[in-house]
């Protein structure tokens, strides 16, 4: 949901655009210059319709009328061209002095115009819109009444900047004052009455003045002037923000509703973004201008959004004009990282929190801040404390093992010089290896990164700091609150009993702000670590197990509660030749649960995906089914849990739909590239592939592609669904991570869909009494 550059027309004239315009009818950009030639240019295809020379001087300002029907051209020559909707001149208005602005005032039907020194109101008169140039010059009449036009003079310089909104007419100019008038319309009053004047807005002349009005209705002024300052004012005329660092005169400023930013443009070839609810930079977080633009040495000067088509032109000192258009499916957010990100996840409970891994070795968290939707605080995880827990780790089971040997023989165990030597010889490899799954335990508040280096890290919140926190009461609090019991609610918080207290202060934010540690470190495996998936309590066992696999094809099962090795799969079939800790040929690359089956399945590099019973005796994983039919390396297996559906994707450039018990392929959708990663939409069942660097989503029930996401410029390799927020986040060997608006299915196939669910539900009720249709709507 971003703006992306659609168009860069290099061709457009020897002299400086001056004025940038739109005439919705004809859908044609329109560009006025330095010498009073106008061009227009198809809004689509940037292609060059027309030129005309009716001017002799700078084309100052632009200004259609949607009543009449007729663009409005103004320039320093003291003439107002009208233009008829085929493109030839309607009328020519003489007014004698040059025009620096134009506004139209659309609730007493007038022109606003800005002069030197003055500002002069000027009736519109729409019949003369019917009459031919010839007829407007023999009787004199035009469209514009200039002979009985009012003037106000409050202005000491030239008056740059108008605009019009409801009875109010905001004015600024060369002479720093930002005034507001009442047009109100009593009767015989015909010009603007003053009611509120800046006399020092800026430190300099003011060049641009913008109105702006959001989705909640909350309206702002925002000024720029030659001090390289911009100037957020409320309705009133109060100052809200300041916004300065800008290198040069804030040249133009303009605000894009459909993602609530302001562009301004202050001498850099990109324009800077702003939230103007909170007056923070937001550049850095919106992917319009993080490629390219940045190095390129031609500044950007006029800005103008254009809502007919929502789209941004600008003109730069090159005399350029590029075109940026609204994208809905272009990335909401884009999360800059300094190494390629490999895994993602997050936290269901508020404040959500997202966690990042990838080739540097580096844990981050973002989190939303509250100020607008673009920006995200993060924090870097210290590794160093996980080496030193690992090492930590590392000594203990040396040293146990060297007690055991010691006994064995029978030497005396305290043996402090061979200890010593043990801790001499516990040096920590510095190389941070890559980080290569992430989930997040949500019972325990647990963050578990599988690393390529054979480990599973554990971080958690820090229990002493939770503790301190939820100690920090006022000195006789519980006092207070039982002599003043009778002026509270009855269902008040402070009323709750203890046990309630406690539940509730578990589950409260108060551990969100203790920061995390490396609390403890899983060493089983002896290669990377690709695959991780949870079964816990709500499955029906009595602990939290994880299963994790990779490149030493072994299943580990974790007790994570005890922090321990629970036990290992064991391959007991009799036809079985190789070690009985192998669980396929090739290495595993991904892994996924089926809670309504308690089935767990795991692609493996030799082309198949092999389907399991849980079960917390290794021995008993018995085999149900393998997944046969891809002809390259199967990437990703997931359970589509809204579907009962397994759901594969492969390098050979298909994704494969099976059947719940997994003995028929169902469906086969062609990608047209390598799917390097894979997301099931847990609103609607639908499936979101990384297709190289695009992510594609399929609808469940049409497998039509409905949604195509691009940005990316590397391979997407992780994506997971927010339904809270009701987005998709996806990270990228590109060094960024983006947030995408999720796909919305129309209102009537949720409901048909819901209808096919109930229906299944009460067939699988007599059953599984613990099968629910409200069930389709938690992630698994």
């Amino acid at each position: 949901m971003a703006m992306e550059k659609q168009a860069v027309i290099t061709e457009t004239h020897h002299r400086q655009v001056t004025a940038i315009g739109f005439h919705p009818v004809r859908r044609e950009i329109l560009a006025g210059f330095e010498d009073g030639v106008i061009k227009t240019f198809e809004a689509e295809g940037s292609k060059l319709v027309h030129t005309s020379w009716e001017h002799q001087g700078w084309i100052t300002a632009f200004l259609y009328w949607t009543e009449g029907k007729v663009m409005f051209s103004s320039s320093n020559d003291g003439y107002i061209v009208a233009w008829a909707s085929g493109g030839g001149v309607f009328d020519k208005i003489r007014v004698g002095s040059p025009v620096y602005c134009m506004a139209l005032h659309v609730r007493r039907r007038q022109m606003v115009c800005g002069f030197n020194q003055a500002i002069r109101v000027f009736s519109l008169d729409e019949g003369g819109a019917v009459q031919p140039s010839a007829v407007a010059d023999k009787d004199g009449s035009h469209l514009i009444h200039i002979k009985s036009g009012s003037t106000s003079t409050e202005h000491t310089d030239i008056v740059r900047c108008i605009v019009c909104h409801e009875s109010r007419v905001y004015s600024a100019g060369y002479d720093s004052k930002l005034i507001i008038y009442d047009s109100s319309s009593y009767p015989g009053h015909r010009g603007l009455s003053p009611v509120f004047i800046n006399h020092k807005a800026h430190e300099a002349g003011i060049s641009t003045l913008v109105l702006v009005k959001d989705t909640e209705n909350n309206t702002w002024l925002i000024t720029g002037s030659f001090d390289k300052v911009v100037k957020i004012w409320s309705q009133d005329g109060k100052l809200t923000h300041r916004l300065d660092g800008f290198i040069s005169t804030v040249t133009d400023i303009c605000y894009v509703p459909k993602n609530k930013t302001l562009w301004v443009a202050g001498g850099s070839p990109i324009a800077s973004l702003f939230d103007p609810k909170s007056g923070e930079n937001v550049s850095d977080f919106i992917g319009t201008f993080q490629e390219s633009e940045a190095n390129e040495k031609y500044h950007i000067q006029l800005l103008k959004y254009f809502p007919e088509l929502h789209q941004v032109v600008a003109s730069t000192s090159r005399r350029h004009l590029i075109v940026w258009k609204y994208n809905p499916s272009a990335c909401i957010t884009a999360l800059k990282c300094k190494h390629a990100v490999e895994c993602l996840t997050y936290t269901k409970k508020v404040p959500i929190l997202i966690f990042s891994g990838g080739n540097d070795g580096e844990v981050h968290k973002w989190e939303r801040l509250q100020s607008n939707h673009f920006m995200y605080s993060k924090e870097v995880f210290p590794m160093s404390e996980a080496y030193s827990k690992l090492a930590q780790i590392k000594n203990i089971k040396r040293q146990a093992a060297a007690k055991q040997t010691l006994r064995a023989i029978g030497r005396p165990t305290q043996n402090t010089q061979h200890d010593r030597t043990l801790n001499q010889n516990n040096v920590v490899d510095k190389h941070k290896s890559a980080l290569l799954q992430a989930l997040f335990v949500e019972y325990l508040d647990l963050l578990l990164i599988a690393s390529e280096d054979g480990n599973i890290y554990c971080w958690g919140f820090d229990d002493a700091a939770v503790d301190a926190l939820k100690g920090m009461k006022p000195v006789g609090f519980e006092h207070l609150v039982k002599k003043y019991a009778i002026l509270l609610n009855d269902d008040s918080e402070l009323l709750i009993n203890r046990c309630d207290q406690e539940i509730q202060e578990k589950d409260s934010v108060t551990n969100r702000v203790a920061g995390f540690i490396c609390k403890n470190v899983l060493t089983g495996h002896n290669n990377c670590i690709t695959s991780m998936v949870l079964v816990g309590r709500d499955n029906g066992y009595h602990s939290t197990y994880l299963l994790s696999s990779g490149w030493d094809r072994r299943i580990c099962i974790w007790d994570l509660e005890k922090a321990s090795l629970h036990d290992t799969f064991r391959n007991t079939s009799p036809n079985n030749s190789n070690d009985e800790e192998l669980a396929c040929d090739g290495i595993v690359i991904d892994m996924a649960y089926c809670p309504k089956r308690n089935e767990f399945a795991y692609a493996s590099s030799d082309k198949m995906v092999y389907i399991r019973k849980f079960s917390e005796v290794g021995s008993d994983m018995t085999l149900c089914n393998t997944l046969q039919g891809h002809d390259a390396e199967i990437t990703q297996v997931r359970w589509n849990k809204v579907t009962d559906k397994w759901i594969t994707g492969s390098e050979d450039g298909t994704i494969r739909i099976w059947s719940e018990d997994g003995m028929t392929c169902d469906q086969i959708l062609a990608t047209h590239g390598a799917v390097l990663a894979l997301c099931i939409d847990l609103k609607n069942g639908s499936i979101v592939a990384g297709v190289q660097n695009t992510i594609k989503v399929y609808d469940s029930q049409t497998f039509k592609l409905m949604q195509t996401n691009i940005g990316h410029s590397d391979s997407v390799r992780s994506i997971i669904h927010i339904p809270d927020r009701n987005q998709y986040i996806s990270a990228s060997w590109d060094k960024t991570i983006r947030i995408w608006n999720a796909y919305k299915q129309s209102k009537k196939k949720r409901l048909q869909k819901l209808d096919e669910k109930r229906d299944e539900n009460s067939r699988h009720t007599a059953n599984n009494p613990n099968y629910s249709v409200d069930s389709m709507y938690t992630p698994c």
